[in-house]
């Protein structure tokens, strides 16, 4: 025999039971909403976070140059016959030597300017520039690619312009014809004779490729004309967009 004060037999009104958990209480609504609107504010924040956090979004240096570390490497047969000529018309070398040596800016696959530490530099080591160009070959070679921003940030002193030129090229499909299409200077800055730092940003200018195609990225080359002295120093390119 059961007893009929039994919890389980218990006559007890469901209605207010049901009540009970459907109803809410104003306090309680307006706290489930702010409690909603904190999570959503905390998901928007993480989301902003990861973004900037993941470094696809970020620029990417292609470019680094501060021009600290300098080797003695042996001098080519190309560099001893342009040398020489140029030492017989009475003109100065760009680079430094010392007999079958001369020194070079590391990373760099062919001669540089020459080194200037002391006083002189910017910081560290610098590198001058007089009536020469530098990385073409190696350094900046097929660095820049058409319809991409770059930026690009550089320290300069001295007295003439820094170019910073594309060497444009390509090649008929068809045929297998090469055409330098132009070489345009992607920067061009007055150098002045106390230190200063320029930024910008520089993108290939556009060219009729209708039947010559240009490659995937072009070469360029740090360019002072003859004539100019320009120390450079803390040379940074960044890659921004693809547009």
């Amino acid at each position: 025999m059961i007893s009929s004060d039994s919890p389980c037999k218990q006559n007890r009104s469901r209605r207010g039971g049901l009540a009970s958990v459907f109803s809410l209480d104003p306090r309680g609504l307006a706290g489930l909403v702010t409690r909603a609107l904190a999570f959503l504010c905390l998901a928007t924040l993480l989301s902003a976070m990861v973004a900037a956090a993941d470094p696809r979004s970020e620029p990417v240096a292609i470019v680094s140059d501060d021009f600290d570390q300098w080797s003695w490497e042996p001098i080519t047969y190309s560099m001893r016959q342009s040398g020489r000529k140029q030492l017989k018309a009475g003109k100065q070398l760009p680079f430094e030597y010392r007999g079958p040596l001369y020194r070079r800016a590391r990373g760099f696959t062919l001669q540089t300017g020459r080194m200037v530490e002391g006083a002189g530099a910017f910081k560290g080591q610098s590198m001058l520039l007089a009536g020469c160009q530098v990385g073409l070959h190696g350094r900046y070679s097929k660095l820049v690619a058409a319809g991409t921003r770059y930026r690009y940030e550089v320290s300069l002193r001295g007295e003439g312009t820094f170019h910073f030129r594309a060497w444009v090229g390509a090649n008929n499909p068809a045929t297998g014809e090469f055409r330098w299409l132009g070489f345009p200077d992607l920067v061009k800055i007055q150098a002045t004779e106390s230190w200063k730092t320029h930024q910008g940003e520089f993108q290939l200018p556009e060219f009729e490729t209708a039947t010559f195609k240009l490659p995937a990225k072009s070469s360029a080359a740090i360019v002072v004309q003859e004539g100019d002295e320009v120390v450079v120093d803390d040379f940074t390119i960044w890659s921004l967009k693809t547009e």
